[in-house]
């Protein structure tokens, strides 16, 4: 199995989570007003554009409408953003609890 890296910034009004090494997991957050659910974004083995003058570079919509260094929000669902080697999750409440599920290899 290849290595993954799960890195969580937990803050009183939001908990950022960023995966990268994989598109291939799950991530099930908990907080005191809900637990939710978070898949990578659909198609996430395609390529970002057909264009070759695109960039995976090409900066999106950050945290709090900030410009990210990140990929833009093309197969992006609520609360994920693709990354160049993962995806990003971003909860609306302080986490109290997260759990990670790996799509199984065999």
């Amino acid at each position: 199995m290849d290595e993954i890296d799960i890195d969580a910034r937990v803050t009183d009004d939001r908990t950022v989570i960023d995966v990268s090494g994989t598109r291939d997991v799950a991530v099930v957050v908990r907080s005191a007003g809900a637990e939710r659910i978070y898949l990578p974004p659909e198609g996430f083995d395609e390529p970002v554009s057909e264009s070759p003058y695109a960039s995976p570079y090409q900066g999106g919509s950050g945290v709090d409408g900030e410009e990210s260094p990140y990929g833009g929000t093309s197969g992006s669902t609520r609360g994920v953003v693709e990354t160049v080697d993962g995806f990003r999750i971003t909860h609306p409440e302080a986490a109290t609890a997260f759990d990670v599920f790996r799509g199984d290899d065999t």
